[in-house]
């Protein structure tokens, strides 16, 4: 098994397809949504055992939203990225909670982290 130095599915994926040689892993699923000139959206998805046992994540959709050069990027940019997670929240709300009822969406992290230091400005 690999020594992975990140928890990330997009990352472990492309440490897997070099360390092995591939092209596609078996049991993973990937997308890669283009929303603009530094923003990406990558989904990873695990379908079975096989997929499991290569990156070491469970089976599961894991969505990586990737925003270059955040440290400097205008206030239209960060509002286009606050939207991105808005949708993709929504989307996953959506899909595994059956009613409208209240829910409660916490980010917990370092904001001298990048990944964890976008802030959300849209509302549900």
């Amino acid at each position: 098994m690999i020594n992975f130095n990140t928890d990330m599915a997009d990352e472990r994926r492309d440490i897997f397809k070099k360390a092995n040689k591939l092209d596609e892993i078996p049991g993973v699923e990937t997308e890669t949504i283009d929303e603009g000139d530094n923003i990406k959206t990558n989904r990873v998805k695990i379908t079975d055992k096989q997929g499991e046992e290569a990156i070491g994540k469970p089976i599961g959709t894991y969505i990586t939203i990737d925003i270059k050069d955040l440290k400097v990027a205008e206030e239209a940019e960060i509002q286009k990225a606050s939207e991105i997670v808005t949708k993709e929240l929504k989307e996953l709300i959506d899909k595994h909670v059956e009613s409208k009822g209240d829910i409660l969406v916490v980010g917990l992290g370092n904001i001298y982290v990048t990944p964890d230091s976008l802030r959300t400005k849209s509302s549900f």
